[in-house]
């Protein structure tokens, strides 16, 4: 295998291992063992995720200047990778500890959240070397396959950690859906591994590492100040696409941590229907994001993106609004194919309309603008559900998501892409 078809391989299944824990501190099985096992209120569960993404808001811009400076991605991803491996091991480890209960979930919580920064940070630098491992013929195509290979790791995830949560396999301690992340640490840790050994980033001219003075801290701080300056000024593309982008990452974020916990209240369905639903979702996730990836090389970016948004307006009001099985599993196949189509097209188009010299920078607003708004989501939505939960029944939540999907649609329309 030469180094360039290493370096793909390995980019796809970094992002499956990334994945997989991701999946264990989802909604699926973290959320649910929160909200439902140990009875906490949805805002303590979402004012951690909120938490995470203010630390993410205020280091991204600045670590992606700092890694284009360097002229490298590798050793940050490097980095963030080794602390995902310690703080996904501790997460498994006290999960399953003699720390009584009411204490043993906050540690969990407090850890969970430290996961999160480090993995919100890490693709940054991931994203950034989608560059490196495709070409602008084939750039929509390669990102397919790596949102592909992400949702396949929150299939395998889900599939192969349901018996650990539903109490069939227990490892250590009493059997619980917190059984789910010792499989998960292990699992994605292996997966993980192959980047940082076999992935090789082009080098750059030497000129490039000689000033020094330029990789100061203080260069540094300004010169993204600066880039945030040119995202509303010169750069006002990129502005436009990045304000869209946050009001609809927004709700489907929101919509991940609480998806489980909402088909409980709305669905009344047992955990095996869950895991069966998310795999569909997942399936047509990966198999439409490549689908729909291809098209987009093909018919433009933009176009096939601003379809899979009116795709997602539909289905996410129809899955608030409705009770019935049947719903939602074409709620489940239809939000998988625009979902999926949603996320590869807009980091392929991202790169498109980014000034190429400063592809770290702007993946690190790229990061930021994702998770801004959902800074306040699932505070918002804890608030809401703690009121409506208690006089007007789970599904006034929803109401909350409508202004995000028409502004954002509405914002994509001036893109030029």
């Amino acid at each position: 295998m030469n180094a360039f078809r290493k370096n793909i391989v390995s980019w796809l299944v970094y992002d499956l291992g990334n994945s997989f824990f991701v999946t264990a501190i989802s909604g699926l099985f973290l959320g649910q063992w929160l909200i439902l096992d140990n009875k906490l209120d949805d805002i303590w569960y979402g004012a951690g995720f909120s938490i995470a993404t203010i630390f993410v808001l205020i280091s991204s811009p600045f670590l992606g200047a700092w890694s284009d400076r360097i002229g490298k991605r590798m050793p940050f991803l490097k980095w963030t990778t080794i602390g995902l491996f310690i703080f996904n091991g501790l997460v498994a480890l006290v999960a399953v500890s003699n720390i009584p209960m009411s204490q043993r979930v906050f540690v969990v919580l407090g850890l969970t959240i430290i996961v999160q920064c480090l993995y919100q940070i890490s693709l940054i630098f991931y994203n950034s070397l989608l560059k490196e491992v495709s070409t602008e013929e084939n750039r929509g195509k390669i990102s397919g396959l790596g949102e592909g290979f992400g949702q396949l790791g929150w299939l395998f995830g889900s599939v192969i950690l349901l018996p650990f949560a539903n109490g069939a396999i227990t490892l250590f301690g009493e059997p619980g859906r917190h059984q789910v992340f010792i499989p998960a640490f292990i699992i994605s840790t292996l997966l993980m591994l192959p980047l940082l050994f076999w992935f090789r980033e082009q080098s750059q001219k030497k000129e490039q590492f000689q000033k020094t003075d330029d990789c100061q801290q203080n260069s540094i701080a300004k010169k993204t100040i600066e880039g945030i300056k040119q995202l509303f000024n010169k750069n006002k593309n990129v502005g436009i696409f990045l304000v869209a982008f946050s009001l609809i990452s927004d709700i489907v974020l929101t919509l991940t941590l609480y998806f489980a916990v909402a088909m409980d209240a709305l669905y009344k369905i047992n955990e095996n229907t869950k895991v069966f639903i998310f795999a569909i979702f997942l399936i047509c996730t990966t198999v439409f994001g490549y689908i729909f990836g291809k098209f987009g090389d093909r018919f433009g970016h933009k176009l096939i993106l601003v379809i899979s948004c009116f795709i997602l307006i539909v289905i996410t009001t129809i899955f608030f609004f409705s009770s019935s099985l049947g719903i939602l599993y074409l709620v489940a196949i239809l939000a998988g194919a625009s979902g999926g189509g949603y996320f590869v097209l807009s980091r392929s188009l991202m790169i498109k309309i980014s000034p190429q010299n400063q592809l770290g920078e702007y993946f690190g607003f790229y990061s930021t603008f994702a998770r801004v708004a959902s800074i306040f989501a699932p505070l918002v939505w804890g608030n809401n559900n703690f009121i409506a939960k208690r006089l007007f029944g789970f599904k006034i939540s929803s109401c909350r998501h409508g202004d995000g999907w028409i502004f954002s649609n509405w914002d994509f329309d001036f893109i030029k892409g």
